[in-house]
């Protein structure tokens, strides 16, 4: 969720288009709305985020500096595919894909292990996090 913020934590995806209607599948326990935060006593610089994805295979990921998520840093979208445990998300106006592993931990909340380091990402130390169900 994520250039060039986010590359080790938030999320981008890959549609053939950006028509309503999905060519690649999206696995439907993804949609809807989860929130993440790094660890405040982490390597990274801390911020939280909100994402959303939707049937249409289009995201949204805010990303805040606070945890009451009251101060916007940024906002991105983009386009989603998700299907056997990789999660492809492309933000839109930027050429590269971010593609992540994923599991659920249980059905509000899933783990995410991004599997490119990207160089210009703004943590390097940040490729693991986990997100939960909006408001659970």
């Amino acid at each position: 969720m994520l250039k060039p913020l986010l590359m080790g934590v938030g999320l981008a995806a890959l549609l053939a288009g950006c028509s309503s209607h999905p060519t690649q599948p999206l696995d439907q326990r993804l949609l809807g709305d989860w929130q993440g935060m790094r660890d405040k006593h982490g390597p990274c610089q801390f911020f939280a985020w909100n994402s959303s994805f939707g049937a249409d295979g289009r995201f949204k990921i805010s990303f805040f500096a606070d945890e009451q998520r009251t101060r916007l840093i940024q906002t991105e979208q983009g386009t989603w595919t998700a299907h056997d445990g990789k999660n492809h998300l492309t933000t839109d106006g930027v050429k590269t894909t971010e593609v992540y592993d994923y599991r659920f931990v249980d059905a509000d909340t899933v783990e995410y292990v991004n599997i490119n380091a990207d160089p210009t990402a703004d943590c390097q130390a940040d490729y693991r996090f986990t997100e939960q169900r909006a408001g659970r």
